[in-house]
């Protein structure tokens, strides 16, 4: 009786879940970093886990080449807090290229706002 209780109780929660946003990391070794050359493998500092990710880094003020700034599957920025502030720093899928300037790139840590922020990825 009870096995069946917990057996519902779990399907109910996971046909209820919402999946969390895939974010895609790169690896920092040289043969196996993916990033484009517009990007930099780096690895994002002030996350609550002992392993920190490490993300495709676009220059500052620059997004995704060839994708919509609301394409959240491969541009994302994230919350960072405290100074220096990287709010306005683009990160991409591996592979992806950033040559494309944010509409606001002259604010800095303000600019690129037309990207999603993306606060499950940090």
């Amino acid at each position: 009786m009870k096995l069946s209780l917990i057996i519902a109780v779990t399907a109910a929660a996971m046909t209820n879940a919402v999946p969390n946003p895939f974010c895609q990391q790169c690896k920092p070794l040289p043969n196996e970093n993916k990033c484009d050359i517009t990007t930099s493998c780096t690895y994002v500092w002030g996350h609550p886990g002992p392993n920190g990710p490490y993300y495709c880094a676009c220059r500052a003020g620059y997004r995704a080449t060839g994708y919509k700034p609301d394409d959240a599957t491969v541009q994302w920025r994230l919350p960072w807090y405290g100074p220096p502030s990287q709010e306005g720093r683009v990160f991409v899928a591996p592979g992806v290229k950033c040559d494309t300037l944010c509409d606001h790139w002259e604010l800095g840590a303000k600019g690129c706002q037309e990207v999603q922020l993306k606060k499950e990825c940090f």
